[in-house]
């Protein structure tokens, strides 16, 4: 019979937020008690598991088998965590985001001579966390052990990068302190470091909330996985023009869908819609992206 895993809720909680099985760590503390350094140490040497370039296994009878390691075993345990213990609920919106791409283009320029790729991504962070200051339970995660809600007073925001070892989700910390180009140029650092395999602990932990874009592979719209234990995802989808009747005229716009996946144990359905219909008003009306929240108060 397996001796039952002795670590303590803080250690717990870092585990399951680096997708550590602790039953497969040792522990280094008195009486063999499982430490957060022992947590640490386990999820780099996975990470530098996936440097190791994987031979597959000889092909047998028409099949070829891939030894489940690295970013993608952590991966695949973190999503079976999170679609077991999470009761997942989806809200979808299409948004108008004409306004928002003009004046992207507009900046353009200016950002790409200060050495910056501007994307409509940075414009997303910055108003979700405009909206998550609004719903800040979404901003949260569940605290199964002691039954509590713990709402988060910062705002970091994981950017899901889609790397050729797997899904890799660095964090921008403090995005509601930081400005369009440096949350852009930010993005810009950190999914090359994703791609090269080049990401610390440092750059993937500690999230509140996770964004995917999902678009930027083509596809119209789905329903992303919860980054847990945080309470929600947002998923951005694939651009298009469209017709669409303005004021009484059929007009060509831009338009892209938002899908959001949420807890719906602690997070009622009207309230993840107000939400994102918040972030809608944002990214439809991109001049409050420039305003302070005080200018609201």
């Amino acid at each position: 019979m397996q001796a039952p895993v002795r670590a303590p809720p803080r250690v717990r909680k870092l585990a399951r937020e680096l997708g550590v099985d602790l039953s497969r760590v040792r522990g280094t503390g008195p009486g063999g008690v499982i430490t957060e350094e022992d947590v640490l140490r386990h999820a780099e040497m996975a990470k530098k598991a996936v440097e190791v370039p994987v031979k597959p296994a000889p092909v047998e009878g028409g099949v070829e088998r891939v030894p489940l390691r690295g970013i993608r075993r952590i991966m695949a345990s973190k999503m079976v965590e999170a679609k077991s213990k999470v009761p997942h609920a989806y809200v979808v919106e299409e948004v108008d985001v004409t306004e928002l791409v003009k004046l992207r283009d507009a900046l353009r320029q200016d950002a790409e001579s200060k050495g910056v790729r501007l994307t409509l991504l940075p414009f997303v962070v910055k108003a979700v966390v405009k909206a998550l200051k609004e719903y800040p339970l979404l901003n949260a995660s569940l605290d199964e052990e002691k039954e509590e809600i713990v709402v988060k007073k910062f705002y970091n925001i994981g950017v899901a990068v889609d790397t050729p070892q797997g899904l890799i989700v660095p964090v921008i910390k403090g995005a509601d302190g930081k400005g369009l180009y440096q949350i852009a140029r930010e993005i810009g650092e950190l999914a090359e470091k994703a791609r090269e395999g080049k990401v610390g602990l440092e750059d993937v932990t500690g999230g509140t909330f996770t964004i995917t874009n999902i678009g930027s592979v083509g596809t119209v719209f789905g329903m992303a996985v919860i980054n847990y234990p945080e309470a929600a995802i947002l998923g951005v989808h694939r651009l298009m023009e469209v017709p669409r009747y303005v004021d009484g005229e059929l007009k060509p716009r831009k338009v892209l869908y938002l899908s959001l996946s949420f807890d719906h144990r602690f997070i009622e359905g009207a309230y993840a819609t107000r939400f994102l219909m918040s972030v809608k008003r944002y990214l439809e009306n991109p001049a409050l992206l420039m305003a302070s929240e005080e200018e609201f108060k």
